[in-house]
């Protein structure tokens, strides 16, 4: 008797242990959750980490509602970053769970993140079924504070489309909810919006005046990145009614505030339209002071536009300075990236073109008053001598000979240094374009056929549920989809950074373990440094790290995969995986016949890079891919 009380003692100890720490769990995954959206603007890097520390422990103790969260935090992440594909696959998973889970609240804010998405991407139309959709559920749980964030990203789609009356419409709704719902915070967004549409009515002292309002807001959130954006709008009106001491002055406010909140694109924006303000100013020393730390934050701005603004006013304070050949390096620089922007055969050369054949121009005009001097003065002296005139005009026609000859040869030089140029860009666009034409057929025909194959072979499985091989070839399709993305992802990019290519794997490691819910996987990332891949580095890396991390899943009978993702002073990228499997006998893989283990040393070897594993029976594998500099 008194043994069986003791069990029944244990047992409900071990349960309330299990729910205490279950609830610990739970409130480091809301924990996490939160502490993302507070270091979202002012420290990207922590709360991507925080992001997908939620994801990971959320998982791992099979909180659905926190994972749900989770991956929202993720999608906004991405979608601040600028990189709205990884964005939208996120908050496609938010939204699927939040469906699962009946969450009304979580359906209407994923939806809202997808509409902003498809809005930053110009996709205007899915953009406003997304926001509309996102309307219904909030309305039915009155989520005041929501509904406005949807109308005010309504009034954005419209005011992008030129459609002043409904963009208005739009804002004010969003005012009204924000009201309801107390949020003072949220309407200085609308505010910003409002003077943004005052601004292009050509209304400047409106538009400073509603930015104005916003900022006092933004002061009491201490929100850096926000405040950044708003005194930038500020100085563009300032520049408008030629306040030029007062655009000065908010310009600077907008830098200190980008630097702040470590808005790069933002940055770059402000130092050059402060530089070109300088510029108009004819104080050209703080013209190239601001335009250079412009061009050195260069390799970190996103936005194509911005890049080839600062591109642009940095070869014209090169050309004031006299260094005309890097102006005109840069000049054609910005031709082929406005080209590619706009996607127009009818563009003229830019400034490169003119700044080169201007200083030709120059210097003929220089050597023609130098030939017309010695002309002169052979003039004279023939006054004066006869014989010394006769030797001097001899030297002076040999003279111009030479220089006429020198200066042919040096047009006919960088004429042909400008024709080289121009055709090397022809062929990189001719085959970026066929790169990208094979990603469309891959995507468009490959991938429609193995997606019918998919969903005819999940009809054939619910006819015959029990045939496990049916199961087996139907996931096999699935995967075959996702390598087949990841070979589209790859062509689709001219370059892709080492960032880039650890989201994409975590985004694929995250699908694989879709089919394995028994593996726990964790994922480390510690790049030092912004790489930059080419895309047959990129793709070859990839089925490398793909290959390792399919083996580990599927054929190590691990528990757990530890994948690590680092650079360093030596190395371009680092790749490790480890896994606590049973392992194996390199050789004894070898010889039987593994061809995977012989392919992912040849794409190292392809690639350039160092590949090493380590395996033995009952020990677990790890495999280290090194990619040096």
């Amino acid at each position: 008797m008194i043994n069986k009380l003791l069990i029944i003692l244990f047992l409900i100890f071990k349960f309330n242990i299990s729910a205490w720490a279950s609830n610990s769990d739970s409130s480091k995954v809301n924990a996490l959750n939160d502490a993302c959206f507070d270091n979202l603007y002012s420290n990207i890097s922590l709360a991507k980490k925080q992001a997908f520390g939620a994801v990971q422990l959320a998982t791992a103790i099979n909180f659905q509602k926190g994972l749900a969260g989770a991956y929202n935090r993720v999608g906004v992440v991405y979608d601040v970053s600028g990189n709205f594909d990884s964005a939208l696959y996120f908050y496609q998973k938010a939204l699927t769970l939040n469906k699962a889970l009946k969450n009304l609240k979580g359906q209407g804010s994923a939806l809202s993140n997808i509409g902003l998405t498809y809005w930053n991407k110009g996709d205007y139309s899915n953009a406003l079924n997304s926001f509309y959709a996102a309307i219904k559920p909030l309305e039915a749980i009155k989520h005041y504070h929501y509904l406005g964030n949807c109308f005010n990203n309504i009034g954005l789609v419209y005011t992008d489309l030129r459609n002043t009356p409904k963009s208005k419409l739009y804002f004010d709704l969003a005012l009204k909810n924000y009201d309801l719902a107390g949020r003072e915070y949220e309407k200085a967004s609308v505010l910003c919006n409002i003077a943004m549409i005052y601004a292009r009515e050509n209304r400047p002292d409106s538009s400073i005046a509603i930015n104005q309002q916003a900022i006092k807001i933004y002061e009491k959130g201490r929100d850096n990145y926000n405040l950044g954006k708003c005194y930038h709008n500020i100085a563009d009106e300032y520049r408008t009614i030629k306040n030029n001491d007062l655009a000065i002055a908010s310009y600077l406010k907008a830098i200190e505030y980008h630097k702040l909140s470590d808005n790069k694109t933002g940055l770059g924006e402000s130092l050059m339209y402060l530089s070109e303000l300088y510029m108009n100013f004819g104080n050209d020393a703080l013209a190239q002071k601001y335009v250079n730390e412009a061009f050195l934050i260069c390799s970190e701005i996103e936005s194509p536009k911005v890049l080839s603004n600062i591109y642009f006013h940095y070869a014209i304070v090169k050309q004031r300075l006299g260094e005309y050949k890097i102006a005109a390096q840069y000049f054609v620089k910005v031709k082929y990236m406005r080209d590619s922007l706009f996607r127009t055969e009818t563009s003229q050369l830019i400034a490169n073109t003119e700044a080169q054949y201007g200083v030709e121009k120059k210097e003929s005009e220089n050597k023609q008053l130098q030939q017309q001097n010695k002309i002169q003065e052979l003039q004279i002296a023939n006054a004066q001598n006869e014989i010394k005139s006769r030797k001097q005009m001899t030297y002076g026609i040999i003279g111009f000979g030479l220089l006429l000859t020198l200066s042919g040869y040096l047009y006919y030089r960088r004429r042909q240094i400008m024709q080289n140029l121009i055709a090397r860009n022809l062929v990189h666009e001719a085959e970026q374009h066929q790169r990208i034409s094979i990603s469309h057929d891959l995507h468009d025909n490959v991938g429609a056929q193995l997606s019918y194959i998919v969903t005819n072979l999940e009809v054939i499985q619910n006819i015959v549920p029990e045939n496990k091989r049916l199961q087996s070839v139907a996931d096999m399709s699935k995967q075959a989809i996702l390598t087949l993305r990841e070979t589209v992802w790859a062509l689709n990019h001219e370059t892709i950074t080492t960032e880039a290519f650890a989201d994409k794997f975590k985004q694929y490691g995250l699908k694989m373990l879709d089919f394995n819910s028994s593996v726990q996987c964790n994922f480390y990332e510690n790049l030092k440094s912004s790489e930059v891949l080419k895309p047959l580095q990129a793709l070859n890396l990839f089925r490398i790290c793909q290959e390792a991390f399919s083996n580990a899943v599927r054929h190590s009978k691990a528990s757990k995969i530890e994948v690590f993702f680092y650079n360093s002073e030596f190395s371009v990228f680092d790749f490790k995986i480890e896994d606590n499997g049973i392992g194996f006998n390199e050789n004894e893989g070898l010889a039987k016949g593994h061809f995977g283990l012989q392919n992912m040393q040849a794409r190292a070897r392809e690639v350039g890079a160092e590949y090493y594993m380590n395996s033995e029976s009952g020990f677990g594998t790890t495999i280290i891919i090194n990619l040096l500099k």
